[in-house]
C-alpha cells in the first residue's frame, strides 16, 4: 500500500475511531473501519448504539468488543460475528 493511501486510510480510520469515542490507537484501522460499516447496517446508524454495543458485554462473543480492539483474534471474532449478522 503506498503511502498516501496507508495516511488516508488512517485519518478515515481515526473519524470512524471518533464516532466510537475512543483513540485509534493500535487498532488496525481497516476492522475498525468494516466493524462501524457492519454496526452502522446493523444498528441503523445510530451512534449511540453503536458506542453502547462496542462497550457492552456480548453473551455470543463472551467478552466486550471494546477492549479488545487491538486483539487481532479478538477482532476478527468481533467481524466474524458482525458479518454473519449483517449477511443473514
Amino acid at each position: 500500500m503506498e503511502k498516501k493511501d496507508e495516511e488516508f486510510l488512517k485519518r478515515t480510520a481515526t473519524k470512524v475511531a471518533n464516532i466510537l469515542h475512543m483513540p485509534l490507537g493500535d487498532i488496525e484501522p481497516i476492522k475498525l473501519i468494516q466493524m462501524v460499516v457492519c454496526l452502522d447496517i446493523l444498528l441503523g446508524g445510530d451512534k449511540e448504539l453503536m458506542i453502547h454495543w462496542v462497550n457492552t458485554h456480548n453473551n455470543h462473543l463472551k467478552f466486550c468488543p471494546g477492549a479488545y480492539l487491538t486483539s487481532e483474534y479478538h477482532m476478527n471474532k468481533i467481524l466474524g460475528y458482525l458479518d454473519g449478522m449483517v449477511n443473514h
